[in-house]
């Protein structure tokens, strides 16, 4: 008599490739984009890029490119406004600029790159510090006025914050229409992609990552969101 075994098959399972990505910011601008927020951006440019491309196939009134395109154009004139400035700056403070200064309490955190966008977002997070290191560096050195830094700093700040804005709300409305499909595939891959999510934060907390102030989309940030994004 054959016995049956309980064990259910194993599923294949689909090897994907990711790097580890490593954040050090110093700067209390840069620091604010270091936990929640910027996991909200990274499970959004997940979603965009796995899921978006499996709902472009399923639903053909989605238009997958475009969202891509929109997504690859705001990282790209993110990007150029950061260096356009970083330019301008280390211009004016000269030899200045080579003597950045310290900061007592930098921010580290550790992600993973699953995409090129979640590693360009990485890097711009990156010379965003370094940009507003530049800035306290000509306040410092009486190049740069207080009030004109500030004005500069919350500018800067604004931009990034709107960039964060439309990425999390493309990925919430590819996120909706996904749900809506019915896809149990992309049901699966979005529950996977919250549960790395939910992990993260905890291995976070557990080695004693503090999380900044004000660092959650709060309810009038995620309505912004959703009308920033490409439907």
């Amino acid at each position: 008599m054959t016995t049956q075994s309980a064990t259910a098959p194993k599923k294949y399972q689909y090897s994907t490739a990711r790097l580890k990505g490593h954040l050090v910011l110093n700067t209390e601008q840069a620091k604010a984009f270091s936990g929640n927020r910027f996991d909200n951006v990274m499970t959004a440019l997940f979603v965009i890029d796995v899921v978006a491309r499996k709902l472009a196939q399923k639903l053909k009134s989605f238009d997958y490119q475009a969202v891509a395109s929109a997504v690859s154009t705001k990282l790209a004139d993110t990007e150029k406004a950061i260096s356009d400035d970083t330019a301008r700056i280390s211009a004016l403070l000269g030899a200045l600029a080579q003597c950045l200064p310290e900061y007592d309490h930098p921010q580290e955190r550790a992600y993973e790159i699953t995409s090129p966008e979640i590693a360009r977002f990485g890097a711009l997070l990156k010379a965003y510090d370094h940009l507003i290191m530049l800035v306290d560096a000509g306040w410092l050195g009486g190049v740069i006025e207080s009030g004109e830094a500030d004005a500069f700093r919350q500018e800067k700040h604004k931009q990034i914050n709107k960039l964060v804005r439309f990425l999390v709300g493309t990925g919430q409305a590819a996120r909706t229409k996904a749900y809506a499909s019915k896809s149990l595939e992309m049901k699966a891959d979005l529950e996977q992609a919250d549960a790395q999510e939910q992990t993260e934060k905890e291995e976070r907390k557990a080695s004693g990552f503090v999380e900044p102030e004000s660092n959650d989309l709060d309810a009038v940030e995620q309505i912004e969101a959703r009308e920033t994004a490409i439907d």
